[in-house]
């Protein structure tokens, strides 16, 4: 097995000793004596994309390009940790257990688009993660590799949307953290008006990986479009639930049986990518997990949360309902149309109306709002009723709890 990311079984926080003896920092002093432009090349070399929730992968070489261009003189970069759903755990283990490698992926950032603040933000109702980027800032400050960069520790508060990047830096400049509409983008106008990168905390340990290894390390593990290494965290019906790391293009059903999931005829459907990714059917497990495989089938890398769901659960469309009235609550309610498109969404499917399910969900697909939760909620549902044998949605059971089962 690969592993550029992290190390298999770490005891513990992996502290500066530990990192440093595996090749730590010695990316970030490279970057340092060769320059930014460098640096862009190196990342565009390797064909790194970003492992945020969009599930869009954009290439961080564009990102940092954009950023790069700027005549502003006053930058930031922002790692971004605020991991917004329940169902994904990637971000916070990564901070917990190898804190060290996403603070040198930031400060490579941040010397690479000419950076002199940085934040670490956090989810802020996990003491460990937290702990761990604060005992890692302090050591990496008393080593003095911080330099000239000014690096604060960001705890973030843990909302369905605190994690897009808009409104995670509408939370660092002190406002309400809620979605702003886009363009500009962050990085022509982010934090304080100033161009702002902010990077997912994977994709900065990603670049770490890439400054130690080298481009030709990476792009030797996952496929041509998609090099390296992916975290994903399996939950759900699964006998050993955690975060895995495994090569881009490792199949789903691979990754699966890693984690202990039931056979594939007692499976009820998977999501790939947390609740915006549109639910897999059993018989579609088989797809090789990389952005374009996944859109190819009308659902989304998201989060990287596979959540499995088991025959002898919930029907699907508990699932689906139960979910839906998640997401609708989670709306910050900030574009009326989301707000009031979830809500008749859900009502849609309590009803057991799937005719005005179907295109309640087609609308809120194609709606503007200032994120992507709209959009994700309607490819939860829209595929489950679209792609499912109409024998998933005859019988509607109302349950008396409240709680969704991805949340137990």
């Amino acid at each position: 097995m690969t592993f550029l990311i992290t190390e298999p079984s770490p005891r513990g926080r992996e502290d500066l000793a530990a990192y440093r003896t595996r090749g730590g920092y010695a990316g970030l002093d490279r970057v340092r004596a060769e320059g930014g432009r460098w640096a862009l090349e190196q990342v565009a070399a390797a064909g790194l994309r970003g492992r945020g929730g969009s599930g869009s992968g954009c290439p961080l070489a564009a990102k940092w390009r954009r950023m790069a261009a700027s005549a502003a003189s006053d930058r930031y970069v922002v790692a971004n940790g605020a991991e917004s759903q329940a169902v994904s755990q990637k971000d916070r283990y990564l901070l917990t257990h190898f804190p060290h490698r996403v603070l040198e992926g930031l400060l490579i950032a941040a010397e690479a688009v000419g950076a002199r603040q940085a934040f670490l933000c956090v989810r802020g109702d996990s003491g460990a993660a937290v702990e761990a980027a604060r005992r890692a800032l302090a050591e990496a400050e008393t080593a003095g590799l911080i330099g000239t960069v000014a690096v604060a520790v960001q705890p973030t508060v843990p909302t369905a949307v605190s994690g897009e990047e808009t409104a995670l830096l509408d939370a660092l400049a002190g406002l309400e953290g809620y979605p702003q509409p886009q363009p500009p983008r962050p990085e022509e106008a982010g934090l304080r008006g100033c161009p702002t990168l902010v990077q997912n905390v994977e994709s900065l340990a990603q670049v770490a990986a890439l400054f130690r290894h080298g481009p030709e390390r990476v792009r030797a593990a996952g496929t041509r479009t998609c090099p390296g290494t992916a975290l994903f965290t399996v939950t759900g019906a699964v006998d050993r639930p955690g975060v895995y790391e495994v090569p881009y293009g490792t199949r789903l059903s691979d990754l699966l049986r890693m984690a202990g999931a039931p056979p594939v005829d007692e499976i009820l459907a998977v999501l790939p990518g947390g609740l915006g990714s549109g639910p897999l059917r059993p018989d579609e497990l088989d797809v090789p997990l990389t952005y374009e495989d996944l859109a190819a089938l009308g659902t989304t890398m998201g989060t990287s949360a596979v959540v499995v769901f088991r025959r002898d659960g919930a029907s699907l469309p508990e699932v689906v309902r139960e979910n839906v009235g998640l997401m609708a609550q989670a709306s910050c309610g900030q574009c009326q149309g989301c707000k009031e498109g979830h809500l008749a969404l859900a009502r849609a499917l309590e009803a057991g109306d799937m005719a005005e399910a179907r295109r309640r969900a087609e609308v809120l697909l194609y709606g503007r709002g200032n994120c992507a939760l709209p959009t994700g909620t309607a490819r939860f549902a829209l595929r489950a009723l679209q792609s499912f044998p109409e024998t998933e949605w005859q019988a509607l059971r109302t349950r008396p709890e409240a709680v969704p089962r991805t949340q137990r």
